[in-house]
């Protein structure tokens, strides 16, 4: 009923370490699909913010992909959400995290590694 909305952004790398995190306010939120929506754009900001198009893109964004990915092994973007929770204006962690968020992370990793 609040209409409000918290994106959380978890960068890691091909091994499952963080090397960026963003949370980011969201206000006048219609519903759970146009929450989503903006989180997702959010993303893509802040991909192109870091500048991670070097790492992952050749040339212009043509295409996007989303991946799924099991929330027993994605509780650290859970947990910093509820970290941004916290905050009235957008936080921005380059190459780190809040601790509680990096430790929930190593814990995720290492449950994708079992599982895999």
């Amino acid at each position: 009923n609040s209409n409000f909305s918290i994106s959380a952004v978890l960068a890691r790398d091909s091994e499952g370490l963080i090397i960026g995190a963003c949370t980011y306010p969201l206000e006048d939120v219609a519903d759970a699909f146009v929450a989503e929506a903006r989180a997702c754009e959010r993303a893509l900001y802040f991909a192109r913010d870091m500048d991670f198009r070097k790492v992952v893109l050749e040339g212009d964004l043509l295409t996007v992909t989303y991946n799924f990915v099991p929330r027993e092994v994605n509780r650290a973007a859970h947990k910093l959400a509820m970290v941004g929770r916290n905050q009235k204006l957008p936080c921005f962690w380059v190459e780190e995290a809040p601790l509680l968020v990096v430790e929930v992370a190593e814990l995720d990793r290492h449950e994708w590694y079992r599982r895999g």
